[in-house]
């Protein structure tokens, strides 16, 4: 009894795989941030059913999904397919991500799922050379230095020099008001709300200046300089000094930010207006955390 059951497991180990998943896209090459519609197709058994969970890309930060899967209308009994559109933020020839699918038979059994690759090239956005250094225009070349004519001269005009620019030194500091504090994030939030949401330009320059203002805002209060961390390396550091509900809308700020600064994302005016609102609440959540901590 116990050689037949060996036997079975081996027979089930060796079986062919029952699902496939490939790739079918509408373009080969695409340039870096740009969309690309793909299908994501499943075959399975007659019956069987296959589930592509909602976050399957978030594992990868250097793809975005710029329109959530959602299921074809030629889907059939053998097979399931979903539609999204994707971009890439790296150059190069790349395969499309490995997607991690559950495919349950009528039986009740999880079948074994084999993926075909399917790559595509992706051009960057700057042509060949087009960063490389270039000679400096419109400067003279330097030439012989001239001897003074007179050392008492040139004495004379360095104290005359000093003298003028103590005594306006002085009328300066004697008519000088006190400086103004810089605005805080709050007030620069709702000035980021005045602006014209429905220009796609600006909604641009926007997400820039909305993902310097929140990473500035949160080093400034830790103390800490993180300028050159990637936002995932930043976001890891900064984590654990945020409750859990604002650490998870930190995360999904600075995806939108970076869909809209990277790719062809185009947010609308009501996407804008939330994730300045989404911004908010991530610094009042590190206000809070701050405080409960002391």
């Amino acid at each position: 009894m116990i050689a037949a059951l060996v036997l079975a497991l081996l027979a089930q180990d060796g079986a062919a795989p029952v699902a496939r998943v490939r790739w079918e896209t509408s373009a080969a090459t695409a340039g870096v941030g740009e969309g690309v519609a793909a299908e994501l197709i499943v075959e399975h058994e007659s019956g069987a059913r296959a589930r592509l969970a909602p976050d399957w890309a978030d594992g990868d930060y250097s793809w975005l999904e710029l329109a959530p899967a959602r299921l074809d209308a030629r889907s059939s009994a053998g097979e399931t397919r979903w539609k999204i559109e994707l971009a890439s933020l790296e150059a190069g020839e790349r395969e499309l991500p490995q997607v991690e699918l559950e495919v349950e038979l009528a039986s009740g059994v999880k079948a074994r799922v084999e993926h075909q690759a399917r790559a595509l090239r992706f051009q960057p956005a700057l042509f060949d050379g087009e960063d490389a250094p270039r000679e400096p225009r419109d400067f003279r070349p330097a030439g012989p230095e001239e001897a003074a004519t007179s050392w008492t001269w040139l004495a004379a005009g360095l104290v005359v020099t000093a003298l003028a620019g103590a005594a306006c030194g002085w009328l300066l500091r004697a008519r000088r008001k006190p400086a103004e504090p810089p605005p805080s994030a709050a007030a620069r939030l709702a000035e980021l709300g005045t602006r014209k949401l429905d220009d796609p330009a600006i909604v641009h320059e926007l997400y820039y200046e909305l993902s310097r203002l929140v990473r500035g805002e949160l080093d400034a209060r830790s103390g800490a300089r993180r300028d050159a961390w990637t936002d995932e390396e930043w976001l890891a550091g900064v984590r654990d000094s945020l409750a859990p509900e604002a650490a998870s809308a930190l995360a999904e700020l600075l995806l939108a930010c970076r869909g809209a600064k990277y790719a062809a994302a185009r947010p609308t005016e009501w996407a804008v207006r939330e994730d300045l609102a989404r911004a908010a609440r991530v610094l009042e959540g590190a206000t809070g955390a701050a405080r409960s901590a002391a």
